[in-house]
């Protein structure tokens, strides 16, 4: 399972306890959180089908969701798989 801790934070429990931390995003790029953390769960689950391990997965769907926040909007801002912001986690 995933669990949010606020924005503190973001872990996994899958037998052990990973704990990662949510991307900073300055708040001149902050431009809406309508749909970030939908964007966080569609991009877990993503991983968790492509058999991402979860110490991957978060940083990963942190970034996903931090894009989202970048744009207006619910899907606006969700990167592509060629996203520069993504595709070291891709690797």
């Amino acid at each position: 399972s995933v669990v949010r801790l606020s924005a503190k934070g973001i872990g996994a429990v899958n037998g052990t306890l990973l704990v990662g931390t949510a991307e900073k995003i300055p708040p001149s790029e902050l431009i809406d959180t309508t749909g970030a953390g939908d964007a966080f769960i569609g991009a877990t689950l993503y991983a968790i089908c492509a058999g991402m391990p979860p110490e991957k997965m978060l940083p990963f769907a942190s970034q996903v969701a931090g894009a989202s926040c970048r744009a207006l909007g619910a899907r606006t801002g969700l990167p592509w798989r060629t996203d520069p912001c993504i595709t070291p986690h891709l690797l």
